[in-house]
């Protein structure tokens, strides 16, 4: 028996005797932890198993019955290309238990391309030109578009029998980013990226007297109150432990609910950068968060193994077993998460039809599967820990009040984020120089933090043009 189903069968026993469930999923490093199954799961081991197989059929009808398939068929083993695969085996992991022919490295494969997102925005293109099979690829919302407004790169949705249509329940901001500038839909997400503040409830509670999820987003529910807090950590440990980790987590969270894109037209607008280098600078000045540290790096991990630094901004896929929360300290169960300052938005993942599929019956299914399928998408979210594209889905994991992630101490990240992933709108702010704009923002910051903010603007400016010559400053 699978892992996946004996997971489903065990929490479903537990279902019996416990309202509390346990689950844990992953992100960017997404990890496969056995979390539950829906309170409706089988009440044995076999019907769990019996029910499950049922749910495939199902699933399969409904990817590919009466679809008008336009693209090959002909081909042996359905090929998705990505740059992590911890995202895919959480879903190959479902995707086989339902389907009996779909086998991991047989029919159904990863292809690693990049090390990270922004690595594979540069390293696709050398890719999906080589020849080389592939039938999806996973695009990241920085440099979505730069795929989705190329024929030759992604083909439309509806040359596997999917439409608009299909998408009424996702949540808009998804289907507005994947449609290109023609309004073909090209690509389709299986999350939604709400982001929240985690937080070390031993030092909230020892060094600010905060006890509760709900006390805390009081004291951090503006910028202002965030800056508030953590003066009083700061008096309370000598300037031994930070509000938050790092200056990106600060500008995740504030540039992506400021309502100002990058670029207006092929002008850069530093209108967010300006607001934000100097709140950063602020920060930085009084000690509320080290701009040595890294995202990404060891440094990053152990502030928080060490209890050096109050809290991360998180997205949903940060909060699984594997994934960032853990990775940071959140082992012991002693952290819990709250809105924060702003509700925000980090990241995103879209799957994406390479013109050149020749599996298109398995394509169209496993994109129905895991981007329209309801029943399915709700069993993903239990066992992955991610926030679903499918608005019944998460209001009915909401609504039950069963979910607990014992990584937040039993709090159900769902409910914190719920409000937050309905309130995404990207669809004004998104270019297709996103990806390269942060990553030259971040370190133009960082390397002069103790200058000016319009020397920082203007060094940000600068290497931003350099980077992308098509640009004009304002």
């Amino acid at each position: 028996m699978s892992k996946l189903k004996r997971t489903l069968a065990l929490l479903a026993t537990l279902a019996m005797a416990s309202t509390a469930f346990v689950a844990c999923g992953g992100g960017d490093t997404e990890s496969k932890e056995e979390s539950k199954a829906d309170n409706s799961a089988a009440e044995s081991k076999d019907d769990a198993g019996a029910e499950s197989e049922d749910a495939g059929t199902e699933s399969e009808d409904a990817g590919t019955e009466g679809a008008d398939l336009k693209l090959a068929d002909d081909g042996d083993c359905l090929t998705i290309v990505c740059w992590t695969d911890t995202d895919l085996n959480n879903m190959f992991d479902v995707y086989t238990e339902k389907n009996a022919d779909a086998v991991v490295g047989e029919t159904i494969k990863y292809q690693n391309c990049g090390m990270n997102g922004g690595e594979a925005s540069t390293q696709y293109a050398t890719y999906l030109n080589s020849g080389d099979d592939v039938d999806l690829f996973v695009a990241e919302a920085g440099w979505i578009l730069n795929y989705i407004n190329d024929d030759s790169f992604a083909a439309p949705l509806s040359d596997l029998g999917i439409t608009e249509a299909d998408y009424a329940d996702a949540y808009d901001y998804t289907v507005k980013i994947a449609t290109d500038n023609n309004g073909v839909l090209k690509g389709a997400s299986w999350q939604a990226a709400a982001g929240g503040f985690c937080y070390n409830t031993d030092i909230a509670s020892e060094k600010l007297g905060i006890t509760t999820p709900e006390d805390m987003q009081a004291a951090i529910g503006s910028w202002d109150g965030f800056k508030a807090t953590a003066e009083q950590l700061k008096t309370a440990t000598d300037g031994a432990v930070t509000m938050c980790a790092t200056l990106g987590g600060l500008w995740q969270c504030f540039s992506t609910a400021t309502g100002a894109a990058w670029v207006d037209g092929t002008t850069l607008n530093t209108t967010a950068v300006k607001d934000f280098t100097a709140m950063a600078k602020e920060m930085v000045d009084a000690g509320y968060v080290n701009p040595a540290i890294d995202q990404w790096t060891a440094d990053w991990t152990n502030v928080g193994l060490n209890g050096e630094t109050l809290g991360y901004f998180y997205s949903t896929w940060c909060l699984g077993a594997g994934a960032q929360l853990e990775q940071n300290g959140g082992t012991a169960g002693n952290w819990n998460i709250v809105v924060g300052p702003q509700e925000y938005f980090w990241g995103g993942s879209w799957l994406c039809v390479s013109p050149n599929c020749d599996n298109a019956k398995m394509a169209a299914d496993f994109i129905k599967t895991f981007t329209v399928d309801a029943t399915t998408m709700e069993e993903y979210a239990l066992y992955s820990g991610d926030f679903v594209n499918n608005k019944t889905a998460m209001n009915n994991i909401v609504s039950a009040g069963t979910n607990s992630n014992a990584l937040l101490g039993g709090q159900d990240q769902f409910a914190v984020l719920a409000d937050v992933a309905a309130g995404i709108d990207m669809s004004a702010t998104i270019s297709k120089y996103d990806q390269s704009l942060k990553d030259t923002y971040l370190p133009a910051l960082r390397d002069n933090i103790d200058k000016s903010v319009d020397e920082v603007v203007a060094a940000y400016t600068s290497d931003a043009l350099a980077a992308n010559p098509d640009l004009s400053a304002e």
